[in-house]
């Protein structure tokens, strides 16, 4: 039995473990796989647990609404103000999640992430030429933060003016993601709401009277058996591919390059085989995960681990600490490999019928921004320490400030 004085513990907002969180993981995959944490939830750490947990057709999104009585006051007045809002996929069971993933999966297909291949390439390429005149950056917003973005705006079909105010708004909205926000940034979440409501109306009317041939248009034609998305269904869907879509990309070239940038072994085999980019991506994903996090809350009694756990707990999979599951990825598995065979068996997108839908574009976007950034700057370098955002769900670098170098 472990001891309660020198058991490891999950603190998400701990400064050392929003800097590198993986120590206490590997402490929890060996000493308490199932840890009961001090907000109530059990949090699963090994692979094969949150794979069960994610692939579980009996767990609930929707059940982890009954905790809502339990939050602070400005939390609960979150959840009032949002819930006139559209239907989001990250909060459906089915059949409502079945059928709406059903429509919108149908324009996210393989042509449609491969013909913005060559658009996010000329985003990226372009963005470096600029930042060539500037040389010492914020790694996060000035490149991070731009490029998918600009990938999602141009993907919709959405005019590039309105760029830096809806921006904002995502960025305010990205935090109810979390489980844990201040009032201040809960007022700022639900004014982005309201704004981004607004925005997205009006481009869906225009969308409406002027269809091209973009990713807005296909979202308002998708049709299966006669049944269509919703006004309220289509702002929501294009809302969460701004929120959610944007912020797990951003931290995803910042962790990735951060990782690179301690790895020079690794960064030089990307510089020198292109033929690694496919892997490459996948293993960035999995060494140091943009989304640590998801919860699912059990519908029956389930055995996880070997314990029995009780219908209408919620159980936290630890897709960080399963990425590094020594008993999954051998003793190699807290190593960073860019050449890793099995590195797309990750849980970073999450598993089951909640994988992320974006996954083909995060994948694509990733893997332009990185290698064509690492390539091109042959001398790129740390200009001081990067800075944690600290979040639970979402993990990224608040700043990142880096040399280029001189391009190649």
């Amino acid at each position: 039995m472990t001891n309660p004085d020198t058991a490891p513990t999950w603190n998400p907002f701990d400064k050392d473990f929003a800097i590198n969180p993986y120590p206490t993981y590997a402490r929890l995959r060996k000493e308490d796989p199932l840890h009961r944490t001090a907000n109530d939830l059990l949090l699963v750490s090994r692979y094969d647990d949150a794979f069960q947990v994610l692939r579980d057709p009996t767990t609930s999104m929707q059940g982890r609404r009954n905790r809502n009585a339990e939050a602070p006051e400005h939390m609960r007045v979150l959840v009032e103000r949002t819930e006139g809002r559209g239907p989001s996929l990250l909060g459906l069971d089915p059949p409502d999640h079945t059928r709406l993933r059903g429509l919108v999966q149908r324009t996210f297909t393989p042509r449609a992430i491969s013909r913005m291949r060559e658009q996010t390439t000329t985003i990226v390429d372009e963005l470096l030429d600029e930042l060539v005149e500037i040389q010492e950056i914020d790694l996060i917003s000035q490149y991070a933060f731009v490029i998918p973005f600009a990938v999602i705006h141009q993907m919709l079909g959405l005019p590039d003016t309105e760029m830096t105010m809806v921006r904002e708004w995502s960025q305010a909205l990205s935090k109810t993601l979390e489980p844990f926000l201040t009032p201040e940034e809960v007022d700022e979440a639900i004014s982005g709401g309201v704004y981004m409501d607004e925005y997205l109306g009006e481009a869906i009317a225009h969308k409406r009277r002027h269809p091209k041939d973009d990713l807005l248009t296909a979202l308002i034609e998708a049709e299966e058996e006669e049944d269509r998305l919703s006004e309220d269904e289509l702002r929501s869907m294009t809302g969460l591919l701004f929120i959610a879509g944007h912020e797990t990309t951003v931290n995803l070239i910042g962790n990735g390059t951060h990782a690179l940038l301690n790895n020079p072994d690794q960064l030089q085999i990307i510089r020198e085989d292109e033929s690694v980019d496919g892997t490459m991506v996948d293993e960035l994903l999995r060494y140091d995960s943009p989304v640590q996090n998801s919860g699912r809350t059990l519908t029956q009694d389930t055995i996880i681990g070997g314990v029995e756990i009780a219908a209408g707990e919620t159980i936290l999979t630890s897709l960080g600490s399963a990425n590094h599951d020594e008993i999954f990825w051998g003793p190699t598995a807290s190593e960073l490999d860019v050449r890793r065979k099995d590195a797309s068996r990750h849980l970073s997108f999450g598993n089951g019928i909640h994988h992320c839908l974006g996954a083909a574009l995060a994948r694509m976007e990733g893997e332009i921004a990185v290698a064509n950034l690492v390539r091109r700057f042959p001398d790129l370098d740390f200009n001081g320490e990067p800075t944690y955002n600290g979040r639970v769900i979402l993990r990224g670098r608040e700043t990142f400030p880096v040399t280029l170098g001189s391009p190649v």
